[in-house]
């Protein structure tokens, strides 16, 4: 099988960026020239698209909960170009509210929680506070986003 059809059933099971099939075929040993052509003629007919790829991703991420720092950190790790990212970004047609996602987010850490946080003292206030800018944070959104949610949420 040559790199071409190694790499053609790799995008078979899902998505890949460029880099994550270049990476792929050259774990699997074939040469890099080889490789880099199975790249263009991928990209030329049309199975292989960072910008496209990094738009669905954008979506799915959203979908799950996760904010815009979080996916532009995940997007350059899988290889995908600054530029690109940015461009996927500004072309979504429906660019979600973080700060409401954040909301959304906290609302559910204090239903978790069990308590009315008039009920809670400073320390338990301190913690819950903590908690949600945590889980916010790990999820990917602002640092300014995760603690002013999280300060509105626990009062």
């Amino acid at each position: 099988m040559d790199a071409l059809e190694k790499a053609t059933s790799y995008l078979n099971r899902k998505p890949h960026t460029e880099k994550e099939v270049m990476d792929y075929l050259l774990r699997k040993g074939y040469e890099k020239e080889e490789s880099a052509e199975a790249i263009h003629r991928l990209r030329e007919y049309g199975y292989l698209d960072d910008l496209a790829y990094a738009k669905l991703y954008f979506e799915y991420s959203f979908e799950k909960g996760r904010g815009k720092e979080r996916i532009v950190r995940e997007l350059a790790g899988k290889g995908v170009a600054g530029e690109l990212i940015e461009q996927a970004y500004n072309d979504l047609e429906d660019t979600p509210d973080e700060g409401e996602m954040a909301r959304q987010i906290a609302a559910q850490i204090l239903l978790e929680a069990g308590k009315d946080s008039c009920e809670m003292s400073y320390e338990e206030k301190q913690k819950l506070q903590a908690r949600i800018a945590r889980r916010l944070a790990s999820r990917g959104f602002s640092g300014s986003i995760c603690w002013s949610t999280a300060r509105d949420a626990v009062k």
